[in-house]
């Protein structure tokens, strides 16, 4: 096993484990009650996205590893940290991220490993035999996923406390990728960039942030929430794919800087609403 592929296994498994330990089964219930908007979010990430990253890798001419590892991130939703993101401390509904958090690595195991055989180019699927996908998300993504839960559930002050250090070790584990990747990753920017890959992911987030929060309904929470768990893919899924089945090439480089460009895209989103919210908020008690 490489050294890439086991650090994007720490930063995977470090964030499902994160992600459930910060999922109250209470507010994923209430949430899951609401079966309208679960399926409006459902529509988003797992169909939209990846039709706006076919679309827009074609239209731009994107090729390549530049290509698979764009498409890789389209067609992987459901970003670990996104109670942090999206929740109740950034404006948005606590409940709806929590049930997201859950719901879309879950139902990913399942529709990664068919969306590949629509999405990929055919040489690309020859390195994702579905079978060995789905078992990888399984070990890597779900099981953490649920025992983060569990802990969360049995020992609440435990998951509390470890919180923070699934965070730090996620963040070694991307800078200690970045280390890595070195030369590759400098490489893949220049592609990335003279390919019109930068533009693509752009275009792409910015869809995806846009089609959250049209699809998010009348609740400006469920907007917010929305808007920002489509426009952030799930970086450590794909990681994990790239690094363990797309080795020295360009596919692991992409996907960490289409995860720059999301982050950025998002935190402009973010920064918008609080100013826009800030005099909303005086005017109300005026």
């Amino acid at each position: 096993m490489s050294p890439q592929k086991i650090v994007a296994i720490v930063m995977l498994v470090s964030l499902m484990l994160g992600a459930g330990m910060e999922i109250n089964r209470a507010h994923l219930m209430a949430a899951l009650k609401d079966f309208g908007l679960i399926a409006r979010a459902v529509l988003a990430n797992f169909i939209l996205v990846p039709i706006f990253g076919v679309v827009l890798v074609r239209l731009l001419h994107v090729e390549g590893f530049v290509a698979i590892g764009i498409l890789l991130m389209a067609i992987a939703p459901g970003v670990p940290f996104l109670v942090r993101a999206a929740g109740q401390k950034s404006g948005g509904s606590l409940g709806f991220a929590a049930a997201l958090a859950f719901i879309m690595p879950a139902l990913s195991i399942i529709t990664i490993p068919l969306t590949v055989r629509f999405v990929l180019p055919p040489e690309a699927q020859a390195h994702l035999p579905a079978a060995q996908v789905a078992l990888t998300l399984v070990i890597f993504q779900l099981v953490p996923l649920l025992i983060g839960m569990l802990v969360a559930d049995r020992a609440p002050d435990l998951a509390a406390k470890l919180g923070r250090p699934l965070t730090l070790l996620f963040i070694l584990a991307v800078l200690v990728l970045l280390v890595l990747l070195g030369r590759t990753l400098v490489e893949a920017v220049a592609s990335v960039y003279g390919s019109r890959g930068m533009l693509a992911m752009l275009a792409i987030s910015i869809l995806a942030l846009v089609t959250g929060w049209l699809l998010g309904g009348p609740v400006s929470e469920y907007r917010h929430t929305l808007a920002i768990a489509t426009a952030l893919r799930n970086i450590g899924t794909c990681a994990v794919i790239a690094t363990a089945n797309f080795p020295d090439t360009l596919v692991s480089a992409t996907v960490l800087t289409y995860l720059l460009i999301q982050f950025v895209v998002t935190i402009i989103f973010r920064i918008y609403l609080h100013r826009s919210a800030a005099p909303a908020a005086v005017a109300s008690k005026a």
